[in-house]
């Protein structure tokens, strides 16, 4: 029983070591093609075997989809999918009171307000891209030509879509182009990958947290700075 313990400890730590240090490859899809005045759009994004998928049809039903190799764990139909239901549902989300917490819900809150306050957060860009800088054989391509009957969601789209563009724009190319007919179109694909290695992303939190989580909260440390007295510095 102790060899089969050992050897079970044994495969575990190995198994965890490859985990963090193997490079991850994630592959995401995106296609998106009109037919008369249909629109459909089709993408997922595969890491290691999990995989996320989406299928819909513009001002129609959709579907969204998890699958664990080829077993469907989870789905979630999308009862109609359109522009203006899209900014709604983001614009409830971003303005929905916060819900009643349970005991752990209100342990984790506490424990969040705590990291923050003892976080310097004006290192997080710092974080975001050295991440970035640190994926591999990073592969990405893009066309996209949109418009609708309401120019004023085919605008909102361009406000969303020029700054995608160009935060992507170090990585590869994102074409984008506005069909401003007054007629309801979405074409284009979109292909991206990128290699991802768990133990990088995990010293990179650790460097981060070196240097911007303090022991004290923000408020406790300004407070402690020694203040020069008013003899010393001629003050009245």
């Amino acid at each position: 029983m102790e060899i089969v313990a050992l050897a079970a400890l044994a495969a575990t730590v190995v198994f965890a070591t490859i985990a963090v240090v193997w490079p991850w490859r994630i592959e995401a899809k995106l296609k998106a093609a009109t037919n008369g005045s249909a629109i459909s759009f089709a993408g997922g994004i595969d890491l290691a075997g999990i995989s996320a998928s989406a299928a819909a049809v513009f001002g129609g039903p959709g579907v969204l989809a998890i699958h664990l190799g080829r077993r469907e764990v989870w789905r979630r139909p999308i009862s109609r999918l359109t522009v203006d239901a899209f900014f709604e549902w983001l614009n409830e989300l971003l303005s929905r009171p916060p819900s009643k917490k349970g005991a752990l819900g209100r342990l984790l809150e506490h424990a969040k307000d705590a990291l923050v306050a003892r976080t310097d957060l004006s290192g997080l860009l710092e974080l975001g891209v050295r991440v970035l800088l640190g994926l591999r054989d990073v592969s990405f391509e893009g066309s996209v030509t949109c418009g609708f009957e309401d120019p004023a969601l085919t605008g909102k789209t361009a406000a969303w879509l020029f700054p995608i563009a160009g935060v992507l724009a170090p990585f590869g190319t994102l074409r984008v182009g506005f069909d401003w007919s007054g007629r309801n179109c979405f074409d284009g694909d979109i292909d991206a990958s990128f290699r991802l290695v768990p133990a990088k992303v995990a010293l990179e939190g650790v460097r981060f947290a070196r240097h911007h989580i303090h022991a004290r909260t923000k408020t406790a440390r300004l407070s402690s700075t020694p203040r020069i007295p008013a003899s010393l510095t001629g003050d009245t």
